[in-house]
């Protein structure tokens, strides 16, 4: 019911007209007497003249006797709402009629009233709950206010509810920017943007949404592509509230990103959730008490949906670094689950360290909720996770689901029941109503539909199955045809009796299916994790079919629930459930071909990214590759398992900038078994090595670096290899980390000179900013101003987002001491650059070095805050070369701070673990009481013995108190 309020009747305008009593949608009549009634719902309550329905009704073009015909329609309607009455719902009053209506029975005032109560909530600062009210309201909406409808008179009331519509989705935008959570709205804005190019407060709000996901660059870009548009056609100016946002945009002002809820990348809600009140209940009690809560049950009980409803019902104040979800269900049986997990927190491996090690110590001091979803298939290392996080991690809460349990000490496990009946059954009313509005409601029905659910042993997935058919069939005739399912089951009759009932909707459904939709839903049964319409017609389509073709199949079997289509970036998404897709494989009767198919496709795709990172669209293929992690991983396991070296070798050639950077080394560790198959004459045999090299320089590990690079001998990748993945530069990286800058120069200026013959201009633009880098580390920075300008020219040439961010921070290092302040406008557009293309390791240098700066140049609270974000950010991606040099700047921050028994124990951290600290020895004597005094000792044995984690935390907890 619209607000929850009372018996059952509800009007609803906001989409197509409609009528319901306790939920069954009454039949209105004809297209006139229901021009009537929407007139009549346009203004409740209130007296609608004669003339104006006649005018709603005919238009120019009455009839004879149009009252005559208007008191018809009217008493057809008294008709249609005479069981809807208390009293005279539809009356005669001068000079027209009123049609009584209760507020929270009309849709459109119980939208005004929830937007109302946002407004409110938003005025004292409760942003959160006004997201809760706005969305509330906004799914109201069924679609376009009465579109069914032709009618000039109706025309300014249904344009009135249309703007109010915007106006509670700009009011919901705006919460979301007060609780830091523009990133999550940066797709709607620039969809309503495109849609309302004039409308200023969008505009503003798209700028600041950017702003606050690292994109000023593009922010800046909204508030140009405005201001020409306005000046352009209508002659004038933004108004002053826009270029107020333009202003702090330049100002870099740190109120336009104001501290973010805790992350999560729980997904949102595709369809209303049914029932489990006490069940949530009883499980958010168990997290209280427990570090790992496991849900078991049959496949289609539900756990995976509960396990979301619950941590997303969750207090988040308990876990202030994020609720994470981490779906393993793509992972082949056994693998481990450590780079998923890893992936979902954005975590990547740290030198030294195993990607387990690199997760756990990451958890160690945070606060945040893991959700392990589907670990039947990786139990083994699902509850190794489990048990280090336990013996680890303290303030890190495990939920996982499982058709199995863990077992390990300290599980509390909760087995997820059926749907009771009555749950059951409004699950299949709501699922039946979304492919049949106006799915009948009644006694006969009711009964007949809580019998398909008894049988259906209220298995949720088995029951959406099943209501998806109600668009073809009636609630009798499915009851039949479970009848006939039961005979369908064969062998499988000897499974539990839940797991049968599910097999059998499963197979039912399947058999329903046309034979093309059969093979299509069997087919995507090898595509881990989903795929767009692009990859699922490559890999699962018949060879002479179109495009336009797979996507009716796919929409057919979303319409029917064997697919689920998701949105993402990159654009929308099918994927097929695990327990569906276990289904799926075991109707293929040979997957390899269709396996081949799957790495072809997916190798080419990674290629093309390849490729489209070096362009200027490397947003764009970055956020088509990106989430297909899964797939990229199942390819490789193919070709490498069939033996097929090229195909491994393409794969693993093209990964170095598209996932390296961004996600973790894992592909480095793929391109290390490839090299065990490849002979060294192989074409991409070069750039294999490069890829290998790069990632264990990544990780720290310059020995192995330097012994993969060497494999390489003098030979060189061929031209547009990753920009990364050159064996040769790798070894100069080396050298310039280890201190030897002049060798690392040497070469780069080589490569400068080989580029240029090339006319490669990504290459050229990496090789010159290397030599400015170089020239800084010499202390001899002028000396590498003229290939930071140079290279900076060459970057913003190609329009490439990380070639660009590069250039901005070469130029910016080498101005660092003579220019203070355009270094630091540089370092803050590199950071800016590299974040919109997610390229981590970039944006944290750059962000690294405007830290500094600001440090340096007496911007200590700033600098404060700022470090602080940059310690996050190596702790999160791993590098602790990058670590220890942000350790280096904070321990002269400290001494600026007076925090010298902290700048202290770090000088003494950095020095037992061999690296250079910038206090020398007579300034760490002189900072507390002598180099022999009490409190000296006590910070060089402490500082001496600290593991370099500890260091870190160390500098976290010192520089927020100082913030």
């Amino acid at each position: 019911m619209i607000g929850d309020r009372g018996a059952g009747v509800e009007f609803r305008i906001l989409g197509s007209l409609e009528v319901a009593i306790d939920g069954a949608p009454v039949p209105i009549g004809g297209p006139k007497p229901r021009v009537v009634l929407a007139g009549l719902l346009l203004r409740p309550g209130a007296v609608v003249s004669t003339d104006r329905l006649v005018a709603a009704v005919w238009g120019d073009d009455p009839p004879h006797h149009p009252l005559g015909a208007l008191r018809a329609y009217v008493s057809r309607l008294r008709g249609v709402l005479a069981p809807l009455q208390h009293g005279e719902r539809l009356r005669y009053q001068a000079p027209g009629y009123v049609l009584a209506v209760a507020d929270h029975e009309l849709d459109a005032t119980e939208f005004a009233r929830l937007v109302a109560e946002a407004r409110v909530r938003a005025s004292v600062g409760d942003h959160g709950r006004a997201v809760e009210l706005l969305d509330a309201a906004l799914a109201l909406w069924r679609g376009d206010p009465l579109a069914e409808f032709d009618s000039a008179q109706l025309d300014a009331d249904i344009t009135r509810l249309a703007d109010l519509r915007l106006d509670a989705s700009e009011d919901r935008i705006e919460a979301m920017l007060h609780l830091g959570r523009g990133h999550e709205v940066v797709t709607d804005l620039d969809a309503l943007v495109r849609r309302f190019p004039e409308r200023e407060r969008l505009a503003a709000q798209l700028m600041r949404a950017l702003y606050g996901s690292g994109r000023q660059a593009e922010a800046l870009a909204v508030y140009q592509d405005l201001r020409r548009r306005l000046v352009d056609e209508l002659g004038v100016e933004p108004s002053e509230p826009v270029r107020t946002v333009h202003r702090r945009l330049l100002e870099h002002d740190p109120t336009l990103v104001p501290a973010r809820e805790p992350a999560t990348n729980l997904p949102r809600r595709a369809t209303a959730f049914v029932g489990r009140d006490q069940e949530m209940r009883r499980i958010a009690r168990l997290m209280r008490d427990a570090q790992l809560v496991t849900l078991t049950g049959v496949g289609g009980v539900g756990k995976s949906r509960l396990a979301l409803e619950v941590a997303a019902a969750l207090d988040r104040s308990r876990f202030p670094d994020g609720v994470w979800l981490c779906e393993l269900d793509p992972l082949a049986d056994g693998s481990p689950v450590s780079h998923v997990v890893a992936t979902a927190l954005r975590v990547r491996q740290r030198h030294g360290s195993t990607i387990e090690q690199s997760v756990i110590e990451y958890m160690r001091s945070r606060k945040l909720l893991l959700v392990l979803d589907n670990c039947e298939h990786v139990l083994d290392a699902s509850a190794q996770l489990a048990t280090d996080v336990m013996a680890n991690c303290p303030g890190v809460v495990v939920l996982a689901t499982s058709r199995e349990l863990l077992g390990v000490h300290g599980e509390q496990v909760w087995r997820v029941p059926p749907l009771s009946v009555a749950d059951a059954t409004t699950l299949f009313a709501l699922r039946a109503r979304a492919t049949q509005p106006d799915f009948p409601s009644g006694p006969g029905t009711d009964e007949t539909v809580a019998d398909i659910c008894r049988r259906l042993d209220g298995l949720p997935l088995a029951i959406e199955l099943a209501a998806a058919r109600m668009r073809v069939m009636s609630a009798p005739e499915l009851a039949q045809r479970l009848d006939d399912a039961r005979l369908l089951t064969g062998g499988r009759r000897t499974a539990r009796p839940r797991h049968q009932s599910l097999v059998s909707a499963i197979d039912w459904s399947y058999r329903l299916l046309s034979g093309p939709e059969q093979q299509m839903f069997a087919r995507q049964s090898v595509l881990p994790g989903g795929a767009d319409l692009a990859a699922v017609h490559a890999v699962c389509a018949e060879p002479r079919a179109t495009e336009t073709e797979t996507l009716d199949l796919l929409t057919a079997l979303v319409d029917k629930s064997m697919v689920v289509a998701t949105s993402s970036p990159g654009g929308t998404r099918y994927r097929v459930l695990e327990t569906l897709r276990a289904y799926g494989r075991r109707r293929l009767p040979d997957s390899g071909p269709l396996a081949r198919r799957h790495a072809e496709h997916f190798v080419d795709l990674a290629e093309r990214a390849a490729r489209g990172v070096q362009g200027p669209d490397e947003r764009l293929w970055v956020e088509r590759a990106l989430p297909d992690v899964d797939n990229f991983r199942a390819a490789f396991e193919w070709a490498f398992s069939d033996r097929d070296i090229d195909l491994a070798l393409r794969l693993v050639a093209s990964l170095p900038e598209v996932l390296q950077v961004r996600i973790g080394y894992e592909a480095a560790a793929w391109a290390e078994r490839a090299l065990e198959l490849a002979p060294d004459e192989h074409p991409l045999f070069v750039a294999g090595v490069g890829a290998a090299a790069r990632g264990a320089w990544f990780l720290g590990d310059f020995a192995r670096a330097r012994g993969l690079a060497a494999r390489a001998g003098t030979r060189v990748p061929a031209a547009g290899t990753a920009r990364s993945g050159y064996p040769a530069d790798v070894a100069a990286d080396v050298a310039l980390y280890e201190g030897d800058v002049d060798t690392a120069l040497r070469y780069y200026e080589s490569q400068v000179a080989f580029a240029r013959r090339d006319a490669d201009p990504i290459r050229l633009s990496w090789t010159l900013y290397y030599v400015a880098i170089c020239e800084a580390a010499r202390r001899t920075p002028e000396r590498g101003l003229r290939a930071a300008e140079e290279c900076l020219r060459v970057a913003e040439a190609t329009a490439n987002p990380t070639a660009t961010s590069m250039a901005h921070y070469a130029l910016g290092l080498v101005l660092k001491k003579s220019d203070p302040p355009r270094a630091l406008a540089l370092f803050d557009e590199a950071a800016t650059r590299a974040a919109s293309v997610h390229n981590y390791w970039w944006q944290g240098i750059a962000l690294m070095e405007a830290a500094a700066t600001r440090a340096i140049h007496d911007d200590v609270a700033a600098a404060t805050g700022s470090f602080v974000d940059v310690l996050d950010h190596w702790d999160r991606t791993g590098d602790w070369t990058q670590q220890w040099l942000n350790l280096r700047y904070i321990i002269r921050l400290l001494v600026r701070l007076g925090a010298e028994q902290e700048a202290l124990t770090l000088h003494h951290c950095l020095t037992a673990a061999g690296k250079v600290s910038p206090l020398r020895n007579h300034q760490s004597g002189r900072l507390l009481d002598g180099p022999d005094g009490p409190r000296s000792r006590a910070a060089a044995a402490l500082g001496s013995a600290m593991p370099a984690v500890h260091a870190v935390r160390l500098a976290r907890s010192r520089l927020r108190r100082a913030c």
